[in-house]
């Protein structure tokens, strides 16, 4: 396979590497400037989403850069015993982590991993110079030289019931089981100092987390994969919203969007359907409309 990237290490990281493409996509200096905060599958599957957006409407989109956990660094701070990184093994940690790297080097946009409340990664935000920021599944607290940058807002997608306080934190999947919930949303709200408390911009239709007898899956893995796998068709919804918002000449968060409202039948029967215990399930939703063409 040929070598698609080059890697850059530096001590003022801390931790983790800068991937930066062989072939950087052209700076196109047009479409919203979107840096994503993702990790995992789902954080893939967003990128995956996002990029496909940005490949049929260049003018309105720009992904400018990728900040990603790094699950295989002993010294990186993210939470790792905590967050859903631990159902995994290394060696399944390391594939999921090259596949987003490869996913970025794919659009030709740099990928970092190591620590963000650095000088180090500022600078290259600050040259990334983002409008809007993404998160999803992102292991480190972002602080307010960050989220508060982007002119048009930060957000955050949570994979839990937040309007019910139910789920913040590290252990979202865990939490709705320990409260009995039969089903549960994928949150999107902006990010603010204290973790998963931002203004809520949009909640999805009710996932459903349970079997087909009703009782919960033998691993989380299994809620992670599903109630996440709207995290694409949610986030291509907000970056729409946002692309809006901007070329009517507005800065600012956006308002809420009502994705009960806009989200499509063939959607909701999807995540109505009952979990399994198969973790080789990936619960593929249909496309956002927009990505339909």
């Amino acid at each position: 396979m040929p070598v698609t990237y080059k890697t850059i290490k530096n001590n003022q990281s801390l931790w983790g590497t800068l991937y930066t493409p062989v072939k950087p996509k052209t700076d196109q200096k047009k479409g919203l400037r979107t840096v994503l905060f993702v990790s995992c599958d789902c954080g893939n599957l967003m990128l995956r989403n996002l990029a496909h957006f940005e490949s049929l409407y260049p003018g309105k989109l720009n992904i400018v850069g990728i900040v990603t956990d790094d699950p295989i660094d002993p010294a990186a701070r993210i939470s790792l015993k905590k967050r859903v990184w631990s159902q995994f093994s290394f060696h399944e940690r390391s594939t999921i982590f090259q596949r987003l790297i490869n996913s970025a080097m794919e659009i030709g946009v740099s990928c970092y991993s190591g620590a963000v409340k650095t000088d180090y990664f500022r600078n290259i935000y600050r040259e990334w110079n983002p409008e809007a920021l993404f998160m999803f599944c992102f292991g480190q607290k972002i602080d307010s030289v960050l989220y508060d940058f982007p002119s048009m807002g930060a957000y955050n997608f949570h994979p839990s019931d937040l309007p019910g306080k139910i789920g913040a934190g590290t252990q979202p999947f865990q939490n709705a089981m320990q409260n009995g919930l039969k089903s549960s949303p994928m949150v999107i709200h902006q990010v603010t100092e204290i973790i998963d408390v931002g203004p809520i911009i949009g909640v999805s239709p009710s996932v459903n987390i349970c079997l087909e007898d009703g009782s919960y899956p033998v691993s989380i893995r299994t809620l992670l994969d599903k109630i996440t796998s709207l995290g694409g068709w949610m986030g291509v919804a907000l970056a729409d919203a946002i692309v809006s918002r901007k070329e009517n000449g507005l800065t600012g968060v956006i308002e809420p969007i009502d994705f009960n409202k806009i989200m499509p039948e063939s959607v909701k029967s999807k995540i109505q359907m009952p979990a399994t215990n198969d973790l080789n399930e990936k619960y593929e939703l249909p496309l956002h409309p927009l990505l339909s063409k």
